[in-house]
């Protein structure tokens, strides 16, 4: 549907990849402003997800929070099960990177499960390599290996790099299941 939200919403998305960033911003106050105008809550949830990852590119962590905060909330009160996990994806990564390692572990895990349980395996997978990151991050090496393994199973066929990776990656767990 092109509503005046999605339409600026598109434009803001070809700001961003154009790294435009403050053109992007601008646009998608605009979409979330007619979004939630229109009472369409759908397209509001995924301004405020995209808004919150221009200001995470900007640094804005603070910004970025709030509105993550807010589309899963929206996400979770029109049903939308993929957009919540995309927004917790997002809002764990911002987490990590604001060195709230035990909240971001929370919130990625959260996302993963929900991307596991819709089938979705490639963002799944990506989602576990940011959970990797946080158990680094916590000093939890062990479950860093293991989230970082779960992450390459869901991506198999694997190129062979990678494969060989994955067989160097089973060595802790095979040691630990003796």
């Amino acid at each position: 549907m092109n509503t005046p939200a999605n339409h600026n919403h598109a434009r803001a998305l070809e700001a961003y990849h154009a790294a435009q960033y403050d053109e992007a911003l601008r646009l998608l106050a605009t979409a979330r402003d007619e979004a939630r105008s229109a009472d369409d809550c759908d397209a509001e949830a995924q301004a405020l997800n995209d808004l919150g990852v221009v200001n995470q590119k900007l640094a804005k962590r603070d910004e970025a929070r709030q509105q993550f905060d807010a589309a899963i909330a929206l996400f979770a009160q029109t049903g939308d099960e993929r957009g919540r996990a995309q927004a917790l994806g997002n809002l764990g990564t911002l987490l990590g990177e604001m060195r709230q390692t035990r909240e971001a572990v929370t919130r990625l895990e959260q996302a993963q499960d929900l991307f596991t349980q819709l089938g979705d395996k490639q963002n799944a997978a990506l989602t576990l390599k940011w959970l990797s990151r946080a158990h680094m991050q916590n000093w939890n090496f062990l479950e860093a290996i293991f989230a970082y393994e779960r992450a390459l199973a869901r991506l198999e066929p694997l190129p062979p790099a990678q494969a060989l990776l994955r067989r160097f990656l089973q060595i802790p767990m095979r040691i630990l299941q003796r």
